[in-house]
C-alpha cells in the first residue's frame, strides 16, 4: 500500500512538471488568451496534474 501511494505521488509530480514545462513555454499573448499570467503557472500546472482540468 505504501509503495502504491509513493508511485502515485511520483507520477503526479511528474505530470505536474510536464504541465509546468509545457505552459511555461507559451508566450504572454497566448497565456493572456487562455486567462493566465506567469504568476499563476505553478497553480495551473498543479490543477492540471491533479484534476486534469485547466485553471
Amino acid at each position: 500500500m505504501f509503495i502504491a501511494s509513493l508511485v502515485g505521488a511520483i507520477a503526479q509530480y511528474l505530470r505536474y512538471r510536464s504541465q509546468l514545462t509545457s505552459i511555461s513555454r507559451l508566450d504572454d499573448h497566448i497565456l493572456r488568451d487562455i486567462g493566465l499570467n506567469r504568476s499563476e503557472l505553478r497553480s495551473a500546472a498543479w490543477d492540471m496534474a491533479t484534476h486534469g482540468v485547466g485553471h
